[in-house]
């Protein structure tokens, strides 16, 4: 996924955005509420597209908001739209290498997560761009699975597969205290308060649980034997493995971060933050591996 093919397609997209957005007030509402959007605030709406949600942080009685797309045409489009809104900035512009002269209370990416290309890179930069006590939010209208068959059309050149809600998670942990994590049938959130990154307190008392000191899984010694029909074609026997392969990654991913936490509350942090980039990386390996699955699939059906 290129950058200047991002462009392109929602250069291409940005004159009927518009009148083909689909949204609802109630679910908007529910997303600002959790990322606790307020008034006095200054916001940062990343991938802000034509403007879409500038309405509900200017009804939240937001200080500023400053919009950034990196696509011009949508940037253009919003920027006309709140020109005469003196607490609107529009900005064309790569999020990633734009330099800010100011720090947000809030960041949100709404509707746009899986179209950029290193999320772990992203968060980082975003988590940078914060106030102290700050928080960002990830956020989708929609379930993770209605997103994923909207992107395997026309966007699926410029999307990844949106990860699950817990990976997401996995790569704030980071940078943030994770307080928000949904994700269901429809909508999709992970929101976290920026952590100071001299604070490594952590309560000794907390247990972490893994689900028990025995880690047994039930393909552990078995053959990995998947019980094909006989007349199985290779798509079918790829598809079975893929499967298989997909939700074996995300389970084990998830227990290995579980226990990275024990190394971080013994003050292991080093190592600790070594294995949640790794972890961070092998949840983008399987979206993708994930976002091709579901594509095999449909064509399977076909």
């Amino acid at each position: 996924m290129e950058k200047k093919d991002i462009i392109e397609f929602f250069d291409r997209c940005a004159p009927t955005w518009d009148a083909e957005m689909v949204k609802s007030d109630v679910i908007i509402g529910k997303i600002l509420d959790n990322a606790e959007v307020g008034a006095g605030m200054d916001i940062l709406d990343v991938a802000c597209g034509t403007g879409v949600m500038f309405d509900y942080y200017l009804q939240r009685g937001v200080a500023s908001m400053t919009g950034i797309d990196i696509s011009p045409e949508m940037a253009k489009i919003a920027a006309a739209k709140y020109s005469e809104e003196p607490r609107v900035q529009v900005i064309c512009g790569d999020v990633e290498e734009v330099k800010f002269d100011r720090t947000f209370d809030r960041i949100v990416v709404y509707n746009a997560f899986p179209h950029f290309p290193y999320p772990k890179r992203l968060i980082k930069k975003l988590a940078a761009m914060l106030k102290e006590g700050g928080r960002l939010t990830v956020a989708h209208g929609a379930s993770r699975e209605a997103i994923d068959n909207h992107h395997s059309g026309a966007a699926s050149k410029v999307s990844n597969g949106l990860m699950t809600a817990e990976s997401l998670k996995r790569i704030f942990d980071a940078h943030f205290d994770v307080e928000v994590v949904i994700s269901n049938g429809y909508m999709y959130q992970v929101s976290g308060v920026k952590r100071d990154p001299l604070a490594h307190s952590h309560d000794s008392d907390v247990e972490h649980t893994h689900g028990g000191l025995t880690h047994s899984h039930a393909h552990g010694d078995i053959d990995h034997e998947h019980h094909l029909d006989e007349n199985a074609t290779p798509l079918n026997e790829l598809l079975v493995m893929m499967k298989y392969l997909v939700s074996h990654n995300d389970a084990h991913a998830q227990e290995v971060a579980d226990l990275a936490r024990d190394l971080q509350g013994a003050g292991r942090i080093d190592v600790y933050d070594e294995i949640m980039d790794a972890v961070a990386d092998f949840d983008m390996v399987n979206a993708k591996l994930a976002a091709i699955l579901k594509r095999l699939t449909v064509e399977e059906t076909f």
